[in-house]
């Protein structure tokens, strides 16, 4: 297996960025649920401290994959009627994955919060801004609510490739 893409298969490192994001992703998502199923066990305090954590390395791995990507730019594309729909579908994730943590940081930032990482303090608490907090929770539900909607459309686009169009894409990132 090699690290960098192929023309015909994603390489070792893009593969891996692609399943962990994947997972951190959902996880962070579904994190209302796993917010209330530990809520007795954890601190609502401890409880955000894990969400923060984990949205920082996943605003990081968003980064790297990002520098990924441009390091494999030209050694592979996606089917020629296909191009334009999956640059706009990958832009629209990109986007989402780097704007979430973006407004989860205003959120925090304007609760007045501190915000850390793994323990770190990233952001030290301050005054509560009442417009910035509002507003950034607002933004990071709607982002969640459309990165939902990408996934599923991402998902249903994996699926169609393999299963009608039958081009065996899946196998590219497996």
């Amino acid at each position: 297996m090699t690290l960098m893409d192929a023309e015909n298969r994603y390489g070792g490192v893009s593969r891996a960025l692609h399943w962990l994001m994947a997972a951190l992703l959902l996880l962070m998502l579904a994190s209302e649920v796993w917010f209330e199923a530990l809520e007795d066990s954890l601190s609502e305090h401890s409880l955000m401290a894990w969400h923060q954590s984990l949205g920082l390395a996943l605003f990081g791995l968003m980064v790297f994959r990002g520098l990924w990507r441009w390091l494999n730019r030209s050694r592979l594309s996606p089917p020629e009627h296909w191009a334009t729909m999956a640059k706009l579908g990958h832009f629209a994730l990109y986007a989402l994955m780097i704007l979430m943590p973006l407004s989860g940081l205003a959120t925090a930032v304007g609760e007045g919060d501190t915000v850390t990482f793994f323990g770190w303090t990233v952001f030290a608490s301050g005054p509560e801004v009442e417009w910035l907090e509002d507003s950034g929770e607002d933004v990071h539900e709607t982002l969640a609510n459309l990165l939902w909607l990408m996934i599923g459309l991402h998902v249903a686009a994996a699926l169609a490739h393999q299963y009608l169009l039958k081009d065996r894409e899946l196998k590219r990132m497996a």
